[in-house]
């Protein structure tokens, strides 16, 4: 396979723009190692393409104007899941990475097998990676390098990011800062101040069910901000808008 720089620019500013337009809905599932464990619905991979792929092929869907999927990875094996599915259906796309959760499972031996992936055509970003303390900070350091590590991947592929950042703003802030890359902060859940930071930058905000909840302040930052630098994007099969929440997405 032949390596595919080129398609950085077009696709970051293509899904943005059409996202602001509304001729496309960014639709980001997470192939998560929890999944299978759900009675109510098929996580396997049959079940997303039933349930996610297949009605974006119908016709009824152009109503809805979902053009495209763009699916999202947390360690080695989901990353080869979702080129299997982007190589496998025209309408999906797909992002390959470590999620922060997922470090521990992270070899070094691994890289050269991501970078193999980065050279699909069909993989569009670096994602989902970051940074998320909410658990505790015991893995701090192993999430900070793995988060590095898959920074200089996009760096040399000149492939957009999906960042995943929770309770540690400022560390996922700074460290960007270090790196040449751009994309999207996915599921944004921050203050108006952090948002304005994150567009200052170069990246969009991911906006989702979050927005709908009753406990949610996220309403009170996206009204202040131009839809220019939003996408939305639904984290299925997670966080369901309000009245479907805590149903899958």
């Amino acid at each position: 396979m032949k390596s595919v720089k080129k398609i950085f620019v077009p696709t970051i500013y293509l899904i943005a723009i059409l996202s602001v337009v509304g001729c496309i809905l960014l639709t980001i599932m997470s192939i998560n190692k929890y999944l299978t464990e759900s009675e109510k619905f098929d996580y396997s991979i049959n079940g997303l393409i039933d349930n996610e792929v297949k009605p974006v092929q119908g016709e009824d869907n152009t109503k809805n104007n979902v053009k495209v999927i763009v699916n999202q990875s947390e360690d080695l094996k989901t990353s080869y899941d979702s080129v299997d599915l982007a190589n496998t259906f025209n309408e999906v796309f797909a992002c390959v990475g470590v999620h922060p959760e997922n470090v521990k499972e992270f070899k070094e031996s691994d890289l050269p097998k991501f970078r193999e992936l980065l050279m699909n055509k069909k993989v569009v970003a670096v994602g989902e990676i970051g940074l998320d303390y909410y658990y505790g900070k015991e893995d701090k350091d192993l999430q900070i390098k793995v988060f590095r590590e898959f920074l200089k991947l996009a760096e040399m592929y000149d492939k957009p990011v999906v960042i995943h950042s929770r309770d540690a703003v400022m560390d996922t802030i700074n460290i960007l800062k270090e790196y040449m890359v751009k994309g999207i902060i996915h599921c944004f859940s921050g203050s108006l101040e952090v948002a304005n930071i994150y567009i200052k930058m170069g990246f969009y905000l991911g906006i989702g069910g979050v927005l709908t909840f009753k406990n949610s302040k996220l309403y009170e930052v996206v009204k202040n901000i131009s839809i220019d630098n939003l996408v939305l994007e639904t984290d299925s099969p997670f966080l369901s808008p309000e009245p479907y929440r805590g149903k899958p997405n």
